[in-house]
This record gives structure tokens, sequence and C-alpha cells, in this order.
């Protein structure tokens, strides 16, 4: 190839760079143009609300937890629990959650939390997750049954009440003595 072809070429494949380049920098003219991110602060409104929002304001404790993603929330901070139950409407709501045993096992005090108010405790012994959240906080039942004996029964009535005797004989011997 000569010298004079070589030049050819190379210029023919410039040119065909630089065409190619401003038919596309045409196309990029007529596309809209994107609009700016979002500002930092309205990124924070998408975060979870704290605890001591929540711990004031009843009706978002409410709608928390009835939330079918609160488990997850709660592995990231422990605190909405305890923020949840300081309301007694929450707390029998959360007693009910689907996710209940995850999210016991995010805060092991969930059932001390919860027998603190009585509808609660009478959701939680009736739940199908009682035997796991009581498993990991015994102490918050004991609690509950020093205040009223009834959940005693309630409790003997469960299927999973030989599951909890199981886990702690004692448990279960003390539980004997107020059911009679």
């Amino acid at each position: 190839m000569t010298f004079a072809r070589k030049t050819l070429v190379l210029a023919g494949v410039a040119s065909m760079l630089v065409l190619g380049f401003n038919q596309s920098s045409r196309a990029a003219d007529n596309e809209p143009a994107l609009r700016n991110t979002l500002p930092a602060s309205s990124s924070a409104s998408l975060a979870a609300p704290s605890p001591e929002r929540i711990k004031r304001d009843w009706w978002l404790a409410y709608r928390m937890a009835k939330a079918p993603w609160l488990d997850k929330v709660v592995e990231a901070d422990p605190r909405i629990v305890a923020a949840i139950c300081s309301h007694p409407g929450p707390a029998k709501q959360l007693a009910q959650h689907q996710h209940l045993d995850k999210i016991a096992e995010a805060d092991h005090y969930t059932c001390r939390r919860l027998t603190q108010w009585n509808g609660a405790t009478e959701k939680l012994v009736r739940s199908k997750w009682a035997d796991k959240v009581i498993a990991l906080d015994p102490q918050g039942m004991v609690f509950a049954l020093n205040r009223n004996p009834k959940y005693a029964r309630l409790l003997a009535r469960s299927p999973m009440f030989s599951n909890l005797t199981d886990i702690d004989r004692d448990w279960g011997r003390d539980m004997a003595k107020r059911i009679k």
C-alpha cells in the first residue's frame, strides 16, 4: 500500500468518525433534557420514622404495627418495638403481626413490652408465634401471669403449650400451679 492510499484511508476513517459523532450529538439534541436529581433533604423523608416520633404519634405507631415489612425495620432499629408498644392499640396490633417471631428475634424484650397491656397479652397468647416470643423472654409472661392468672388457662389451651414447657421445665411447673 502506498503512502497516498494510506493517507486517503486514514482521512476517510477520520471523516466517518467525525460524521458519526456529529449525528450522535444531533440525536442527543433531539432528546428531552433530564431533570435534576432530588435534593438530599427530601431523601431523608423516605427513611423510617424515629422511635421518638412513633412514641408521640399514636396513629403512626398503629400504621407501623400493621406494616408487613416491620420485621426488616426492627432488624435495623429494635427501639421501634419499644416505641410501638408504648401505646395499647398498636401493641395489640403488633401481637397479631405475621412476622412476630422475626420481630422477637430482633428485639428479645418483645414479650415483656407486649404483656404490659391486657389486650396485647391476650392476642399474644392466642397467636401462633407465642411459643417463639415467650421462649425468648419468658419473664414477660411471668409478669402477665402475676397480673392476671387467666392467661395461664389460655396458654394451656394453646397447641404451642407443649413446646413452651419443653423449652423451660420450671416455667411449665409454674404455669401448672397457676392454672388451679
